[in-house]
């Protein structure tokens, strides 16, 4: 199983490919934009990125390079109508992996995306530990001080968010922007209990919590209590 981004501004082609790739065991998000796939791809852990050339914002090209000159190692996998060899160069100068154009049959993406899995990113990095707090982002394992413990899917989310950015403030704004994506009707009440779930379960009992609350700016994850 894979953690796999989606970059397709096609509804029917995204819910095709989508369908497809859970099928076979995968857990995909989706995003419609470039400039929300570049945001997720630097905050959050993925095995791989298929991404369209053309979206509403900035060009899939844009998005591979700005990920690649971030220090990206994903494999990215192109969909695309565009079938000139000049396009083809240009994706794989900017750091895509493979290319698949348009028309295309599910199971050739399938292999493609099988074969991409396969290869070695030895340079990314597996864990993230801040405090007491461990996370492997391969296996999605949060331990602490070594015991595991049991999250929920969001909850993980929420939580790989703020330890891959310790020190950071996030707004409940930007928290429901990125971490609630699939609750339409979520509020500023729901990230307060999404907090404050997560910290019954990271916490330890009698010393102060790794998630700060900062009254009128957000919420942030220190490296360690105070």
């Amino acid at each position: 199983m894979a953690k796999i981004l989606l970059v397709e501004d096609d509804p029917k082609l995204a819910t095709v490919v989508q369908e497809a790739l859970s099928a076979e065991g995968h857990v995909v998000d989706h995003t419609l934009e470039g400039e929300d796939a570049l945001y997720r791809l630097k905050f959050f852990h993925y095995d791989l990125a298929v991404v369209d050339w053309t979206l509403p914002d900035i060009t899939g090209v844009e998005v591979c390079k700005g990920y690649r000159d971030h220090g990206g190692q994903i494999p990215i996998l192109f969909l695309t109508g565009k079938t000139d060899t000049d396009n083809k160069l240009e994706a794989f100068e900017t750091g895509a992996d493979d290319y698949l154009t348009k028309p295309f049959h599910y199971k050739e993406l399938l292999a493609r995306v099988r074969a991409l899995l396969r290869r070695p990113t030895e340079l990314e990095e597996k864990k993230i530990k801040v405090g007491y707090l461990e996370l492997n982002v391969a296996t999605s394992v949060v331990s602490r001080n070594g015991v595991p413990i049991e999250l929920s899917p969001s909850e993980l989310i929420l939580l790989e968010l703020f330890m891959k950015n310790p020190e950071r403030t996030f707004s409940s704004q930007q928290l429901l922007d990125r971490v609630f994506t699939t609750e339409s009707d979520a509020t500023d009440i729901a990230v307060r209990q999404r907090i404050l779930r997560l910290r019954n379960k990271i916490d330890i009992e009698g010393q102060p919590s790794l998630i700060k609350t900062l009254k009128g700016l957000g919420y942030k994850m220190t490296e360690a209590p105070q």
